[in-house]
């Protein structure tokens, strides 16, 4: 079962679109009607061994912890004679549904246009998301259709739902399975950029994306599913309680309870605000709140803890456990700070972060320059305390040499306050941010393919250097081995023929780019055949996004990898207790929100 859910969520094109709709909206906040799995693993070996304290993850499990995919049937106009209208079929009847709903006119006429097409339209709805967050949107063509090219396209509003198997809903159900379509669960629309996708030319151009193109119509909070010898009153208010004692602090905007006792068998969860950026982290020390049967085992089990910190082989966990017994810990977790063992110093500083001690931020920063297995985990943990000393050492940090630390420290600089000088960028063509950062540092440009249309100039003045002729698209950029100035020019269909000419700052030929109407995929274009012809001043990095360091790349280390063997064996011994990669720096087109 499990196989063909996955198999109709790549699939997009042999999801059959049944017109009937479920009630089942508490099943769609839950994520399904039975528990998911749920980020129990790595806390099985977590458990206190000697079973004095038991904790939330003793007596549930957290669910609705997965992405939903989401789809529907939208509607693209604009295109240059490119389009090839709505084919004849299921598709073509359900979107003509649609739009006879919002009344519209000369319907078959709008559909039989080369300026329109029928496309698919999907998303992913994350664990912990709100009403009204934004989401990426994945645009793509039905096998039959006839489009050549999705360029200059816009897509007009459209309603996505999430899907359901006949099996999955009703265990009992012998019949043929099929996918069966749900509620409305978001909007999506906005102009299409193409050129992101695999594939070869032709492909790409079939394909789009629209950055924070959808809008959720749901919330979809965490919850804490009490197992079946649990399921009291009692006991589900009780695991309310500790977690709203332990986190405590606005949410999403507003003064309110973290966790909320629904029934005797459900708590649901929100996240505070120094989780937004590392959700699984959150999950994992929520699982590990105590819930005090008895005052008494409360002093021997930090002091237990406490012992445990200071111990390499015991650290993770022990640091964990201290920030679940929240504020109190802190004293605890900066003797930690001084600790001759780098893992120890770093478990204690990032547990210092989310418990907003500002202690934290010096061994943060060294985590980060020296230990490439924490980069991620040490970035995050920076991006989610605002406070002083974190804004000037992730500052300092945009001059490393590492990619992934300078794309990170700017991200984690963008997530603390997207308006700080130093990140501040400019929105051009109302189609992509460019950033220039770090001007006394050496030149990278930085391109983004993932969350946000953004190029990242960091360093002294990145310049294309002649001689070379550039292709993207309908520009062309050319300059003669002699030129000082190059020349930028544009032969569309649609728009003409257009010329002009500006210096060879790369800032300068993207800012024109823009003028002459170029969007995203210009411009990423343009950068991706200067750094082919080598025609660049500096190299060009795509998605230098800090990672959670897998077991194949440690093995690396072994082999001659110089970033990796820098990492204290203590540290590279102790990968596995870390966790998956941050939210801040997951790498799916989900959309998660920022």
């Amino acid at each position: 079962m499990n196989r063909k859910r996955e198999k109709g969520k790549r699939n997009v094109s042999a999801w059959p679109f049944a017109c009937c709709l479920l009630p089942f909206a508490f099943c769609l906040v839950l994520g399904c009607a039975h528990p998911q799995t749920r980020l129990q693993a790595d806390e099985e070996a977590d458990r206190d061994k000697q079973g004095e304290v038991k904790t939330i993850g003793d007596v549930s499990v957290v669910a609705n912890a997965e992405a939903i995919p989401v789809s529907g049937i939208g509607l693209v106009i604009g295109l240059d004679d490119t389009g090839g209208g709505a084919p004849p079929g299921p598709y073509r009847q359900r979107l003509e549904e649609e739009l006879r709903k919002r009344r519209v006119d000369n319907i078959k006429e709008i559909l039989a246009s080369p300026t329109t097409s029928l496309v698919f339209v999907r998303a992913a709805i994350p664990a912990g998301a709100h009403k009204g967050d934004p989401l990426d949107v994945e645009i793509t063509l039905p096998r039959e259709s006839k489009t050549k090219s999705l360029r200059g396209g816009q897509l007009v509003e459209c309603t996505l739902y999430n899907y359901d198997t006949k099996k999955h809903l009703d265990k009992n159900y012998e019949g043929a399975d099929a996918y069966l379509q749900g509620h409305a669960v978001a909007k999506a629309e906005g102009r299409l950029v193409v050129g992101f996708s695999d594939g070869d030319a032709s492909s790409k151009l079939r394909q789009a994306r629209i950055w924070a193109g959808g809008r959720c119509l749901l919330d979809r909070p965490f919850y804490v599913y009490l197992n079946s010898n649990e399921q009291r009153v009692r006991v589900a208010k009780n695991v309310a309680d500790r977690i709203n004692e332990t986190f405590h602090g606005p949410t999403h905007g507003v003064m309110a309870e973290l966790a909320e006792a629904k029934t005797k068998e459900i708590v649901y969860l929100n996240v505070p605000p120094q989780y937004r950026l590392n959700l699984p982290r959150y999950l994992r020390v929520v699982r590990l709140v105590p819930l005090w049967e008895t005052e008494a085992a409360r002093i021997p089990y930090h002091r237990r803890l406490e012992d445990q910190l200071l111990d390499p082989a015991k650290t993770v966990a022990a640091a964990l456990r201290l920030e679940a017994l929240g504020q109190d810990s802190i004293p605890t977790l900066k003797r930690g700070l001084s600790s001759e063992h780098p893992l120890v110093r770093f478990c204690a500083a990032e547990a210092l972060a989310y418990l907003g001690d500002p202690s934290c931020g010096e061994e943060l920063a060294r985590a980060i320059k020296e230990q490439p297995v924490l980069r991620a985990f040490s970035l995050t943990a920076m991006a989610s305390l605002d406070e002083a000393v974190c804004h000037v050492e992730l500052g300092r940090l945009l001059s490393e040499s590492s990619p992934e630390t300078r794309y990170g420290a700017f991200r984690a600089l963008r997530a603390l306050d997207e308006n700080a000088e130093l990140v501040r960028g400019e929105h051009l063509n109302d189609s992509f941010w460019l950033h220039q950062v770090a001007a006394d540092s050496k030149p990278l440009v930085h391109i983004a393919s993932r969350n946000r249309p953004e190029i990242v100039l960091f360093g002294e003045e990145p310049t294309l250097i002649p001689p070379f002729p550039i292709l993207a698209g309908e520009f062309t950029v050319t300059a003669n081995k002699e030129d000082t100035r190059c020349t930028i020019a544009r032969i569309s269909l649609r728009y003409g023929q257009s010329k002009r000419q500006c210096g060879l700052k790369l800032e300068e030929v993207l800012r024109t780019l823009a003028e002459m109407g170029g969007d995203y995929a210009d411009a990423v274009e343009v950068l991706r055949r200067a750094d082919q012809l080598q025609c660049l001043s500096c190299p060009v990095a795509i998605d230098a996004l800090p990672q959670a360091t897998s077991v194949f790349d440690l093995a690396k280390a072994g082999a001659g990898d110089p970033e990796l063997r820098k990492t204290h064996p203590e540290i590279v011994a102790a990968r596995a207790d870390f966790g998956s990669t941050p939210t801040l720096f997951e790498k799916g087109t989900g959309g998660r929100p920022q």
